[in-house]
């Protein structure tokens, strides 16, 4: 039985119902063929005055090669209320940088397309946005410098002021296949990329003069441009598990929150499977601001674990008559 919506709550962002039903698919797919350009988590974002008013939404990251990539698999993604993929191509690197029909599956299902590619890209992520990601996320900073450098690559460079790290023009298609050519036409279209900056360092999350001057630079981009991504793992394992991480991360939330930036961040991890665990740490994530809740497990895991869940009654009554 589906689940109803709450007022302005996280069921109201995704359609209304959980599982997300055929009609919210059909209004979905509609604005996507009529805008390709869009961004579905953006245009939520948007109908809100504040980061605190905005309810949360849910993500995972994807581990599937582009070449097994399914739309069954992301329908079933979307239809379990998940707003936001990251398609991971920092690690698997080119098995997961996503092309144009990867990315066009998931917006059409109303997924924002989440392309994160390795720390030393520069130009890719600029194709990554014509490739139809909405989004790309740089990981891995440390500096100032690299982050002001992947931010360039969102919009398209202001005439007379470009620098070697902008994004390079390429003509886009609208929703009638037609081209966009000239540099008016393509940032009339190109209003909706976000850029999604990693903080997974301890230069970024513990040095409070560098975070703040990043997030600084971040929310001069524009309301909704660019969102923070905490991976608190790399930080750990370069800093080692000390007390401070989780003060400075908490920190680091308010931070972003009180500059109006969407802060995200993953909960859970192998040592926190209890799936009441995994609960009350999204309530304390989203009690202190963050809006992107990400689970630790990967796309791929989802297959062996709805498996073991639907197996899992069979055992049960194998076990209550004595087998």
């Amino acid at each position: 039985m589906a689940r109803k919506m709450k007022k302005r709550g996280a069921l109201e962002a995704i359609g209304g119902a959980l599982p997300v039903p055929a009609e919210e698919f059909a209004r979905r797919a509609y604005e996507y063929t009529m805008n390709p350009c869009r961004n579905p988590l953006k245009a939520v974002m948007d109908r809100f005055a504040t980061v605190a008013e905005t309810p949360p939404f849910l993500g995972i990251v994807n581990d599937i090669p582009w070449y097994q990539f399914r739309e069954s698999e992301a329908h079933a993604w979307a239809r379990a209320g998940f707003s936001w993929i990251i398609n991971d191509g920092e690690h698997p690197q080119w098995e997961g940088f996503y092309g144009r029909e990867q990315n066009a599956i998931e917006s059409r299902l109303g997924l924002l397309a989440v392309q994160r590619l390795r720390r030393d890209a520069g130009s890719s992520y600029g194709d990554a946005y014509v490739l139809g990601a909405r989004a790309t996320m740089r990981p891995y900073g440390t500096t100032f410098e690299e982050a002001e450098r992947y931010l360039r690559s969102v919009d398209f460079p202001v005439p007379g002021r470009a620098t070697p790290f902008d994004r390079g023009g390429y003509p886009m298609r609208g929703g009638d296949r037609t081209l966009k050519f000239t540099p008016g036409e393509l940032r009339a279209a190109e209003t909706e990329t976000q850029a999604w900056v990693q903080f997974e360092t301890g230069e970024y999350i513990m040095d409070l003069k560098l975070r703040d001057r990043v997030l600084d630079h971040m929310a001069s981009l524009g309301r909704n441009k660019a969102c923070v991504y905490i991976g608190p793992f790399d930080a750990i394992m370069r800093q080692g598990d000390v007390p401070e991480m989780r003060e400075a991360i908490d920190g680091l939330i308010r931070a972003g929150v009180d500059r109006g930036i969407h802060m995200g961040r993953v909960v859970g991890s192998g040592s926190m499977e209890n799936p009441e665990d995994i609960e009350d740490g999204m309530v304390e994530a989203i009690e202190i601001g963050c809006r992107l809740i990400a689970l630790h497990p990967f796309t791929s895991d989802m297959p062996y674990r709805g498996a073991a869940a639907l197996a899992a009654p069979f055992f049960r009554a194998c076990e209550r008559c004595g087998f």
